[in-house]
């Protein structure tokens, strides 16, 4: 299963936009974090968590200061020919929660969560023991 399933439009950012625009629309995307492009490949991401640690409880006003203040560089990146086992391993390994998804060009085509793993796997499991619990016979013993 491959992370094609998972090309969608991202909430993107410039470095140069201040805190408060960013925030803006990762609440009107309601959105927990938004990555951080140059010529559409992905050079950080930025959290809701971040705004609140590096901005909020430091008391800096959000009007001044710019994404590449607070942002995280060089995230962590997974190509869409990877496998969900590729993203949950990486997960673990680097221990994230998000990775970008860029093409083989480099080019930012989605975004996977541990979320979204979550959901997905849970669907499946959900599947599987629909599919067990009709395929039950009282006479058949499995």
């Amino acid at each position: 299963m491959s992370l094609e399933r998972f090309r969608r439009p991202v909430v993107t950012a410039t470095e140069r936009e201040t805190i408060t625009t960013v925030a803006q629309r990762m609440r009107d995307q309601r959105s927990g974090c938004v990555v951080i492009t140059r010529e559409n490949r992905p050079i950080g991401l930025l959290t809701d968590r971040d705004i609140c640690l590096r901005v909020v409880a430091e008391g800096k006003n959000a009007d001044l200061v710019t994404v590449s203040d607070v942002a995280t560089y060089d995230p962590f990146v997974l190509r869409e020919s990877d496998g969900i086992e590729t993203a949950s391993t990486q997960m673990r390994v680097h221990g994230v929660r998000r990775f970008p998804i860029v093409d083989g060009r480099g080019h930012l085509t989605g975004i996977v969560t541990a979320d979204d793993l979550v959901m997905l796997l849970g669907r499946e499991i959900s599947g599987l023991g629909e599919g067990l619990e009709a395929s039950v016979d009282a006479t058949e013993s499995r």
